[in-house]
């Protein structure tokens, strides 16, 4: 390769050298055969191919040149050599061990030329190659196998793959292989699910990994000073052999330890357990797992890795160790499968490990560990802590150290959910604020990313939009700071995103995903508080701007996928009356609430007093209301009904949003009842709340009690003389939640609406709507959802029927 081509520079170099023997060390390709030739041409001297060294020459100024063969054990230099009488010039491969070279070096008889010393600068190339120097050197890199061998990268890959592997590979040890592998993985700009542990500090390894000296072929630098691939045209089978060669020496303990080891040293935990995993060495590989967070080691290297390192544990081996147990039942949690998250326990504890008074006693023959993890798991299956419980419950945190953040954080974040529940806010507050402190300074983003949520969600349940929007905002930053992807997560995010626009009168958002998104959520990981909030959200969205098909639809669709749960049954039930009771099937609504077996009932809530203002379970609390949201509406004029409605406003249980629409009731009924004083009165603080609270939706939701009151002009006309509410019944005719009585039916719709409504007069079908008007197909469906609610139509048909019989279409 190039035995013809001069090279002087690299030859004086190597003449010039002040000691007696020079080595010239660098792997298959780099030239050495090619520079000893160039010698051999200029000395005259012979170059010996042998595993003896060759005979001394007849004159000690003469040089003698040794080529070792490759895969060869030579003999030791010769003693004459090391003396320094004569002139020896070695190529050898680095693999290549050659008695007396490092005592030669040791003595300074010796001067080692590395593969640097042989790559063709830009100088010899542009004597070589005149103009065309440039592109040969972006094509090579100056590596002298593919500056004289210009078809290199354009034959099959399989040739190039074999001579790096056999040539180049072979012999690299396994923290040179790591270490180009990881840079290869840098150079296109990818981490293959490389997270790092923050237990493992910035110091501990360089942002770009140092190439190994024995690839010289690869150095090069991007132009900001970091190394990057020299020969462009190498890097996708560069990457193959290197791949291969690590699969292959995976095979052997030795060599997978410390290709293990090298991906550790870098903080490349998955990688770690991964390759000892590939090589049998589980109890290597499950120590490691360990040290990355156990159960918690999915919020540190998201759901992929982690399913990826769970399913490289035997299954013989996983049942038997109780961190692999409760990291798979996490697994099953997080995919919404509580039912084998129990059945995983059961297999490895037996039935008591789904016994609360076994587990959390005083006597608990189970862990910490387990413990916390049981406690985690409770807030997944919705369970309702009684006071003894939770008592239990907080003698926990007081066996884990001061500096176990991650299992201090996770009590407060499994006891939060039971807050919510109670509608214990201020408690709830208390609690997030401590588990985000913990979470923080475990530095952990995901788990203060569900805090976050779990703040905002509680800000929409108060009714304050204003508050529950900076915490989304917070959540937000925290999801985006992950370092890898987890869908289920972002899509919670979306969510929650689009609850807080609809507060404040944007319905679209939460339409859309809706539309889009809601199967992706509804098999995923489930909290009952979120579910709650899904629920509520999702079917007073679908139903006032779609339809009620569209509601029951969706809440029948969550009633399948928790049918094993009894009290997400009851919420479903529930939010199915409140549907339909929006559409005025109030005799339907009524025939679904008396088929939910409750204590509370109709005669409950008429029987009213104590009972009535203490009630405290959730779905207690929310099946009273909407009885007494049905009660208001048949017998608005009946004796005694605002001293009830009154009662439950006082129950301190109910959220301020549920008050919210309590309200609106006492204003109806005493409206009907001939009291207009006191439905300003109420209203007008409601309304107060809701500009102060930034949010509309509570009032959108009693649309079917607030439309008379505001039409009524001693309420409505009252109501009208203040700026702010002003503002919000804007609001409320703007989102399409609140008629115009005064207006034709045309007024009320947006231009948007009129244009839609027009084209699907003329035969356009959603898809091209969309298309035309630059929309998505859900939001013209939202949009067609509001025209058919103002015509009071229910198809497609309908509404173009009575738009011409309106004169809406000309």
């Amino acid at each position: 390769m190039g035995a013809f081509i001069d090279r002087p520079e690299v030859v004086a170099s190597i003449l010039d050298a002040q000691t007696p023997i020079v080595i010239l060390d660098a792997p298959a390709g780099m030239g050495k055969s090619s520079v000893l030739s160039l010698i051999a041409e200029r000395t005259g001297a012979d170059i010996c191919r042998s595993l003896d060294a060759p005979a001394h020459p007849a004159t000690e100024t003469a040089a003698v040149l040794w080529d070792i063969p490759p895969y060869a054990v030579p003999l030791p230099i010769p003693e004459t050599y090391l003396s320094g009488n004569h002139r020896l010039i070695i190529a050898k491969r680095p693999d290549t061990v050659l008695p007396g070279l490092a005592r030669a070096i040791a003595y300074g008889q010796a001067t080692l030329i590395g593969s640097p010393c042989l790559m063709m600068s830009k100088g010899e190339l542009a004597n070589l190659f005149g103009p065309d120097a440039e592109v040969v050197a972006q094509r090579s890199g100056g590596w002298p196998l593919a500056v004289f061998n210009a078809r290199l990268f354009e034959g099959p890959p399989a040739v190039l793959r074999a001579f790096l592997d056999a040539e180049v590979l072979a012999t690299m040890p396994e923290e040179e292989l790591v270490a180009m592998r990881l840079m290869l993985n840098e150079t296109v700009g990818r981490t293959d699910g490389a997270t790092r542990h923050p237990s493992y500090s910035a110091s501990q390894f360089p942002t770009s990994t140092p190439l190994p000296p024995m690839a010289p072929f690869l150095i090069g630098s991007d132009g900001a000073g970091r190394q990057t691939l020299a020969v462009a045209g190498i890097r996708d089978v560069l990457r193959d052999a290197i791949d291969h060669v690590l699969e292959r020496r995976l095979l052997n303990a030795g060599n997978a330890k410390a290709i293990a080891e090298a991906y550790r040293a870098k903080g490349l935990v998955v990688e770690a357990i991964c390759a000892f995993q590939k090589a049998g060495l589980f109890d290597d590989a499950l120590r490691i797992f360990q040290d990355g967070g156990g159960p918690f080691f999915l919020y540190y290297f998201g759901p992929k890795a982690f399913d990826t390192v769970l399913a490289g544990f035997p299954l013989t081996f996983s049942i038997q160790t109780e961190v692999l147990v409760l990291a798979k039942a996490l697994q099953s949690l997080k995919l919404g499968d509580i039912s084998r998250a129990r059945r995983l326990l059961i297999d490895r504890f037996g039935d008591v490990a789904n016994d609360y008074t076994q587990v959390f006693s005083s006597r608990s023959v189970f862990s910490r560990q387990f413990r916390a993890f049981r406690l985690v798991m409770l807030l997944y299956e919705d369970y309702f802590f009684s006071e003894e419980l939770l008592e239990r419950a907080y003698a926990l945190i007081a066996e884990f150290p001061v500096d176990d953040h991650l299992s201090r954080g996770s009590f407060y974040n499994s006891v939060l959910e039971f807050y919510i529940r109670n509608r214990q806010f201020a408690a709830a507050e208390e609690v997030a604020q401590r588990a985000m402190v913990h979470y923080r300074a475990a530095h952990a983003p995901l788990l203060a990313f569900y805090i976050s949520l779990h703040q905002t969600l509680i800000r929409l349940m108060m009714g304050d939009a204003l508050t529950a929007r900076r915490h989304a905002t917070q959540s937000a930053a925290y999801i985006s700071a992950l370092p890898f992807e987890s869908p289920n997560d972002a899509r919670l995010q979306v969510l929650m995103d689009a609850c807080v626009e609809y507060e404040a009168g944007r319905a679209e958002p939460l339409a859309r995903f809706l539309n889009l998104e809601i199967d992706g959520f509804a098999h995923g990981e489930i909290w009952p508080s979120l579910l709650e909030f899904a629920l509520h959200y999702g079917s007073q969205a679908l139903g006032e701007h779609f339809s009620t098909m569209a509601a029951r639809s969706f809440l029948d669709r969550w009633r399948v996928y928790q049918t094993s749960n009894g009290q997400f049954q009851a919420m479903i039930s529930i939010r199915e009356a409140a549907v339909l009771q929006n559409a005025n099937r109030w005799q339907e609504a009524a025939d679904t609430l008396a088929a939910i077996a409750n204590r509370v009932d109709r005669a409950f809530v008429l029987a009213g007093g104590e009972q009535l203002a203490r009630v405290q379970e959730r779905d207690e609390l929310a099946l009273a209301l909407i009885w007494l949201r049905q009660i208001i509406y048949e017998a608005p004029q009946r004796p005694g009904l605002d001293q009830l409605v009154t009662t439950i406003i006082g129950n301190m249980n109910l959220t301020d949003r549920q008050r919210m629409s309590a309200e609106i009731w006492l204003a109806y009924v005493s409206k009907r009842q001939r009291n207009p004083t006191q439905a300003r009165a109420v209203l007008q603080k409601t309304f107060g709340d809701c500009a102060r609270l930034g949010t509309i939706a509570p009032l959108a939701e009693e649309r079917i009690f607030l439309q008379e009151l505001i039409d009524n002009q001693r309420v409505g006309g009252f109501l009208s003389t203040v700026t702010g509410n002003r503002q919000i019944l804007r609001k409320l005719r703007d989102s399409g939640r609140l008629d115009t009585p005064s207006a034709r039916i045309g007024n009320t719709l947006s231009r948007r609406e009129s244009k839609i409504l027009l084209m699907i007069s003329e035969g356009d079908a959603n898809k091209d709507v969309a298309n035309t008007l630059g929309l998505s197909e859900a939001t013209v469906k939202f949009h067609l959802g509001n025209v058919y609610r103002k015509l009071g139509c229910r198809s497609r048909q309908e509404a173009i029927s009575s738009a011409r019989a309106l004169g809406l279409l000309g």
